[in-house]
């Protein structure tokens, strides 16, 4: 067994491959051609929502955000006031009850 061991380390070292620190060329062996990279969409259609910009919005009906500071959206200036619907958060003026924004969000949209 010991002039087996002798002889391998008397054999010359196999050739590597360039800029490859394996002794196996298999290992160091790379292809030609490099994966492409395709890119993933996920394509969600948009629903509508009950009420748009202009639409007259029933206050009446609907529930009053207290704390908007609490989901991250402006603090009321007096003049209009937020109410979420269906995870849908609308900006409402005062005196006319008109929507003046659609606030669409993850913050919100746990909100009915």
């Amino acid at each position: 067994m010991r002039p087996l061991i002798v002889l391998l380390f008397l054999c010359p070292a196999p050739l590597q491959a360039a800029g490859c620190a394996s002794l196996v060329t298999s290992v160091c062996e790379t292809s030609i051609e490099t994966p492409t990279a395709t890119r993933k969409v996920i394509k969600v259609k948009p629903t509508v929502t009950p009420f748009v910009v202009g639409d007259r919005f029933p206050v009446e009906s609907h529930s009053l955000l207290m704390d908007p500071t609490r989901y991250r959206l402006a603090p009321s200036d007096g003049t209009w006031r937020y109410y979420a619907v269906q995870g849908v958060v609308y900006r409402v003026e005062n005196a006319s009850a008109r929507v003046l924004e659609v606030i669409r969000d993850s913050r919100t949209s746990h909100l009915r």
